[in-house]
């Protein structure tokens, strides 16, 4: 074993700090964390924690040696990185250090990456000099989903585990774009009957255990390789050998997830169901032709070669589980693993920042001088809400949309027009983002996720399921004014300078025809869902004793100059916060039109309201 990092205890202690209010997502956790200080700071946004720019590093290639050094318990944790998404693996690193975890190794695509890792103190390999079993030209830039780069790296990467096979060495493989909140070995050791232990894409849990799902899940939905346990052994080999050969096929690009999954399923289950089935796929039910004598969870794949066992949802949760359903708050199973899929790309930073669980950003990013929140208003959906059906929904859905964007956009130019960061609202939702595939597939899910039967409607929805963040701040000089935000958690965050919480001023915009409200001691305002627990009470304490300082008259439409002369005196403010922005229409300006237009969402998916008519 390598001697521990200098800077591993400094990295652990933080870690630790930060996850104060992130651990309790697992309910079972072994003991609580304090919350972070606002000066946390563990990774530099270059080259890791500590790094010595100039110190030269020599990255070695995978070998026996190295993986036997770093393995424990004749296990190994395989990760990859490249330059694009170095954030993400220090984002990774931060939870596998937190959780005492060493037995893991970062296989480098480039040699930036490798160097960065490196001088970081990391356990890493070069995958560029290690082109195992045939494959040339590692892929560069950034691996979009199903690109050919993203393709060709899975090749690559069936490469070296097949290499690790032969080590015999069990691995556990993880994408970079997961939080691991618990060590996940001690769970894996519970099911030692099953040679492959895999996460899932599955929208709803088949158990309310800690058991594995049922082995129809395989046939309903994907499994997902993000998360996933290999055990050596001869059949695992060939396994692997025919999923490699697979992806090596002339004819057309593979993608090693789609792959994994097709060859799993050769001759699992006695039925089957034609492409011309009516039946709800997310219903069909699924006998398998055999299970483990000790485990009826873990069934015979690949013509009766390996087993398989599906990690519960509930405690190794995809995007969708997590994000969206939020099942965590609903189950009492103890989270595990999350993995940001089911999300666009550049939204996954966003996502995690929401919930607490991205790390990676420096103190600067959490002091921020002056910032403008709102209350947001949703309709209140009709009395015979559980009775409409699919298309009705819909309708109502939009429309509630887009009462919130309409706040959202004249709080957004009030931000820019004060040059303050905007704080963004949390939206509620009535429908799922992708309602209309549950109309496709069966309109008894009522505008819920396909397969989602529990998914709970209304629900608070991540933003990026009505707005597109990205294009809120980029290319200014073409799309004018750039939005500067952040998450609307943002005032809950432990590592948000206290000087900021206390300096929030409660803004009333009096419309002429509006009476001046009396101010009330105390205004009670909803707690964040997201807080943990032992949060949520002192947060919602603080907010119910801030009352509404003033009330300032303003007319029905305001340009920038009189909405900053109007709002002057109150400038030195670190929040702003307005109780209301539905009523005052901003004036455009410095193409805030252009912006606005930018930053919506694709037309198409309000062009569908004429087709729910």
């Amino acid at each position: 074993m390598s001697p521990w990092p200098k800077w591993a205890s400094l990295v652990l202690a933080a870690a630790l700090l930060c996850l104060g209010a992130l651990l309790t997502y697992a309910h079972n956790a072994s003991s609580a964390v304090a919350s972070a200080s606002s000066g946390d700071v563990f990774w530099t946004a270059t080259e890791g924690p500590l790094a010595s720019q100039n110190k030269p590093v020599k990255v070695p290639t995978l070998s026996k040696q190295l993986v036997r050094k770093h393995a424990l318990n004749n296990t190994i944790i395989i990760a990859f990185a490249n330059a694009n998404h170095i954030d993400y693996t220090f984002n990774w690193l931060t939870y596998v250090f937190a959780n005492n975890i060493t037995n893991y190794l970062v296989g480098a695509v480039d040699p930036t990456t490798a160097r960065t890792l490196s001088r970081a103190g990391v356990h890493v390999f070069s995958m560029y000099n290690n082109l195992a079993n045939g494959a040339v030209g590692m892929p560069e830039g950034d691996l979009a989903f199903l690109s050919p780069g993203f393709l060709s790296i899975g090749l690559h990467k069936l490469a070296l585990i097949r290499t690790i096979l032969e080590y015999k060495v069990d691995l556990v493989c993880s994408d970079v774009d997961t939080v691991w909140l618990q060590n996940p070995l001690p769970y894996f050791a519970r099911v030692p009957e099953a040679n492959i232990l895999v996460s899932s894409d599955a929208t709803a849990p088949t158990h309310d255990d800690e058991g594995l799902e049922d082995p129809q899940v395989i046939g309903r939905h994907d499994l997902n390789i993000g998360i996933m346990m290999l055990r050596c052994s001869k059949n695992m080999t060939l396994f692997v050998d025919a999923w490699q050969q697979q992806l090596q096929r002339k004819d057309a690009q593979h993608w090693d997830q789609g792959e994994f999954n097709a060859l799993l399923r050769i001759n699992m289950f006695k039925n089957h169901f034609s492409w011309w089935d009516q039946t709800d796929p997310w219903d069909r039910v699924y006998k398998p032709k055999a299970t483990v004598a000790q485990n009826k969870r873990v069934v015979w794949a690949y013509d009766h070669s390996v087993t398989v066992g599906v990690l519960p949802v509930s405690m190794f949760a995809n995007g969708h589980i997590f994000f969206v359903q939020k099942l965590y708050e609903k189950l009492k199973s103890p989270l595990h693993v999350v993995h940001a899929n089911f999300i666009g790309g550049g939204f996954k930073r966003h996502r995690f920042r929401e919930t607490q669980l991205w790390l990676y950003d420096k103190p600067a990013y959490y002091n921020v001088d002056h910032m403008l929140s709102f209350d947001i208003r949703t309709l209140q959906p009709p009395a015979n809400w559980l009775h409409l059906n699919t298309r009705h929904r819909v309708q109502f859905h939009l429309e509630n949309i887009g009462t919130q964007l309409q706040q959202f956009w004249n709080a957004a130019a009030a931000a820019v027009a004060l040059n303050r960061t905007l704080i963004l609202p949390q939206f509620t939702c009535y429908c799922d983002e992708l309602w209309y595939w549950s109309l496709e597939v069966n309109p008894a899910y009522k505008c819920r996720y396909v397969g989602a039967r529990n998914q709970t409607l209304p629900f608070q929805c991540p933003h990026d399921m009505v707005v597109n963040l990205l294009q809120l701040d980029d290319v200014p000089a073409k799309f004018g004014a750039a939005v500067k935000y952040r998450e609307s958690t943002f005032m809950d965050n432990p590592r948000t300078p206290q000087a900021i919480k206390d300096d929030v001023l409660r803004i009333r915009l009096q419309l002429p025809d509006q009476l001046p409200e009396p101010l009330p001691d105390q205004v009670p305002v909803q707690a964040s869902q997201h807080l943990p627990e032992h949060l949520r009470g002192q947060r919602q304490l603080q907010q119910m004793t801030e009352p509404i300082v003033t009330q300032i008259p303003v007319s029905w439409t305001v340009t920038e100059n009189e909405l900053r002369d109007t709002l002057s005196q109150h400038q030195s403010h670190r929040v702003l916060h307005m109780t209301d922005m539905g009523h005052v229409i901003l004036k455009s300006y410095r193409g805030w039109d252009r912006r606005r237009s930018h930053a919506s969402l694709d037309c198409w998916r309000f062009l569908l309201f004429a087709s729910v008519h």
